[in-house]
């Protein structure tokens, strides 16, 4: 069986599976580039959590791993770059399910999907209806279901190829796991150096009890 490539976190230095950590990376003009995991030529590798962020701008530890001296970033702005790569990632991946027909969307077909056991993942929209939203989430775990509310109904909507969407849910376990694990590297507020890559999500989108890095 091939290992898994890892990598260490420039800030709290636990050393993790490379594809659980964001690559930053410089771009032409000396700006900063993100990577959900890996890529080609040097960057510097940090967990995908608000302390390890803060303390790798605050400390340095970027432009020291990067072997260059970078201006001044604030870990708003650094937080904000990965999440605009998590948008693209998503938005490219359910594109490419919608291409394939592996994606529903709308609050009855994907009722209907958890129903029946098809859906792998359900998105539902930072600004649906909190009633709906939660009614969804409760089949969902009941059906043992991932459930990530992370983007409007502008953004799922354009992800999928039509109007405003507030519910989507993915029918592939391929994509389904590949989605997941972009939408795991948005920007967490956790302890830094934990025995975690963050707080794990359950079915219902909640945050479990930490627990022992695998």
């Amino acid at each position: 069986m091939v290992s898994s490539p890892v990598r260490t976190c420039v800030a709290c230095r636990a050393i993790r599976p490379k594809a659980e950590l964001v690559r930053v990376h410089l771009v032409p003009g000396a700006g900063l580039g993100i990577d959900l995991g890996g890529g080609p030529g040097r960057g510097a590798y940090v967990c995908p959590a608000h302390p390890c962020l803060e303390q790798a701008v605050k400390r340095g530890e970027l432009g020291r791993s990067l072997g260059v001296a970078l201006p001044p970033i604030a870990v708003e702005e650094l937080e904000g770059l990965i999440r605009e790569r998590v948008s693209r990632k998503v938005t490219a991946l359910l594109g490419l399910a919608r291409r394939a027909r592996k994606v529903v969307s709308g609050a009855e077909a994907v009722e209907s999907a958890v129903k029946r056991h098809a859906a792998r993942l359900v998105l539902t929209a930072a600004d649906a209806s909190a009633s709906s939203v939660e009614k969804l989430r409760v089949l969902a775990v009941e059906a043992g279901v991932a459930c990530y509310s992370s983007f409007g109904k502008e953004e799922l909507g354009a992800a999928v190829g039509g109007a405003h969407r507030a519910y989507v849910a993915v029918t592939d376990p391929g994509f389904a796991e590949a989605l997941i694990s972009v939408l795991t590297k948005i920007p967490k507020k956790i302890e830094a150096g934990s025995g975690s890559q963050g707080e794990a999500i359950d079915a219902l989108g909640r945050a479990e009890p930490r627990r022992a890095w695998r």
